[in-house]
């Protein structure tokens, strides 16, 4: 997991193929690959360069995938774009960025090869496809002439088969930031929206069955995900502690002091000890925005310190050794129990 999860453009990259996709018949075959700035991308599908001038050529590998899904759209009617792939075309965070195609179909689980494409000196390897057979499709939706598993859906596909939980939850935390416009102002509202987006992710896994594969996984991750985690690392800290069995905490614990109002990251609010995650994002990248991000944080932590909070401030590094990190931090509840 990298780390920095982010939403992304897809939508505007697919509306933007969807415009230069050229199918043609067999007869015009010839001709068309005569054009430049045609490029095909497989069977009867070919891609007009020319009508991708708002597209940097650093997106290709997107442009790549999204012609593709469009190609499939065609050939392949009764198929519906799932999982990580669903996630990146509906605009939010895929892990990778670059998600592999999956789909599942209610007819066929017959494998697919789509040939290699190469734009210019950029050369794309030919993938196979090999759908997953599901005796009803998931929930979709018809998203610029691509069949899409729901964005709920599409969660639920991801955190049931992840080979890494610990990736997925990151992700669903961020993607639940994202859905609920979660802000630390408007914190009753944000829950509420909070609320409603587990809702629609259990109401999804319901649907499912409770024999479906992965189920316990999925649920765990809907039960312990929170859109109140501002950034992937956050998230992170939060899983660690999740995973390692510790409860009580709570993202974004308003504390006001000496006329200010602050927001813990993570906090066991009865305990009063705070989780602060500090990523590269926070303090700025020039010396000036990182030096004033530090005296800031500085005199942020004084003032939490003289209302009686104990802080732990964590970094990357520390989440590289979490069991070191979840000592830390049940020293520090042991010690304003004891």
């Amino acid at each position: 997991m990298s780390q920095e999860v982010r939403g992304n453009d897809a939508p505007f990259i697919l509306n933007a193929v969807e415009r230069a996709i050229i199918r043609v018949p067999r007869s015009s075959h010839h001709g068309l690959t005569r054009r430049p700035t045609a490029v095909k991308i497989a069977g009867r599908t070919y891609l007009d360069l020319s009508l991708l001038t708002d597209i940097d050529m650093s997106r290709l590998p997107e442009v790549v995938l999204a012609a593709r899904l469009y190609h499939l759209a065609y050939t392949h009617r009764a198929m519906t774009v799932t999982g990580q792939c669903a996630l990146w075309a509906h605009g939010y965070a895929s892990v990778p960025r670059i998600p592999a195609l999956t789909v599942t179909s209610s007819t066929s689980s017959r494998s697919i090869r789509l040939p290699a494409v190469s734009v210019g000196t950029h050369h794309f390897e030919p993938i196979t496809i090999t759908p997953s057979r599901v005796r009803r499709l998931p929930p979709t939706t018809d998203a610029r002439g691509l069949l899409i598993e729901s964005p709920e859906a599409a969660q639920i596909t991801v955190a049931r088969t992840s080979p890494n939980p610990k990736a997925t939850f990151t992700q669903l935390c961020m993607i639940g930031n994202a859905f609920t416009h979660f802000d630390n102002f408007h914190l009753k509202d944000s829950r509420r929206h909070e609320k409603y987006w587990k809702e629609l992710l259990s109401a999804e896994l319901t649907r499912l069955g409770n024999s479906v594969r992965g189920r316990s996984q999925a649920q765990w991750i809907i039960t312990h995900a929170d859109a109140g985690c501002a950034s992937p690392g956050e998230a992170r800290v939060l899983y660690e502690l999740c995973a390692a069995g510790l409860t009580g905490m709570r993202t974004q614990v308003e504390v006001h002091t000496r006329g200010r109002r602050y927001f813990i990251d993570c906090a066991f609010t009865a305990e009063k000890v705070g989780i602060e995650f500090d990523g590269r994002a926070k303090y700025g990248d020039d010396a000036r925005s990182i030096h004033a991000s530090l005296s800031r944080e500085r005199e942020r932590q004084r003032h939490l310190e003289a209302e009686g909070w104990h802080i732990i401030r964590v970094g990357w590094h520390d989440l590289d050794h979490p069991d070191e990190l979840v000592a830390q931090v049940r020293a520090a509840l042991a010690a304003r129990l004891g």
